[in-house]
């Protein structure tokens, strides 16, 4: 037997809803406001990585405060009185760690609050700017390497050149060097033939 009418609403509802969550996503995927968020997270999280790329001597500091922020979770109120403790004994006699320690953690306070108005406006203000200014630096660069190409190739070739030129004088000094030890060396064995 056929599908009944009921069983036709039902597939259609069911197919309404996949189509309606995909042109949510789409929509979500193409918003100005959710490209800059993704761009700002993106930001983000490289400026993260550098950060620790660049800080690699503050890591025993860090992980300090790290260990001690995770302990939150086992024990709030012990954990939080130990902080201050820890990052003195970490810190002590040393402010560039005490700056580095005070700059992660407005670092990640800054990736941990959501964007506010004010902050979204001006990447959606400031975005065309960086764009442009991206890919004006793009070609600038592009007309550098241009620009310095027949120069680099003129020292390649003069590079090669002089290589070749070392090479065959290498070459030349062997074979003579060769020649006259075998020269050497033969009359050596005809002397100790004759005695």
């Amino acid at each position: 037997m056929g599908t009944t009418a009921d069983e036709l609403k039902r597939q259609l509802a069911v197919e309404r809803g996949a189509v309606s969550r995909d042109l949510e996503a789409i929509g979500d995927r193409v918003s100005p406001n959710r490209i800059a968020q993704r761009r700002s997270a993106a930001v983000r999280q490289r400026f993260v990585a550098a950060k620790d790329r660049v800080m690699g001597a503050a890591d025993g500091a860090t992980s300090s405060v790290h260990d001690a922020a995770s302990n939150v979770a086992d024990g709030m109120s012990s954990t939080v009185a130990n902080i201050p403790q820890q990052a003195r004994q970490t810190t002590q006699g040393n402010p560039l760690a005490v700056g580095l320690i005070a700059f992660g953690a407005g670092l990640v306070v800054a990736t941990l609050l959501p964007e506010s108005e004010s902050e979204q406006r001006l990447v959606s203000a400031v975005q065309p700017q960086l764009e442009h200014a991206a890919s004006s630096a793009g070609e600038a660069a592009q007309e550098v390497a241009e620009s310095v190409k027949p120069a680099m190739q003129e020292a390649a070739q003069d590079l090669q050149q002089h290589a070749q030129s070392a090479a065959s004088t290498v070459k030349d000094t062997a074979q003579q060097t060769v020649s006259a030890t075998g020269h050497d060396a033969r009359q050596t064995v005809e002397e100790t033939l004759r005695h």
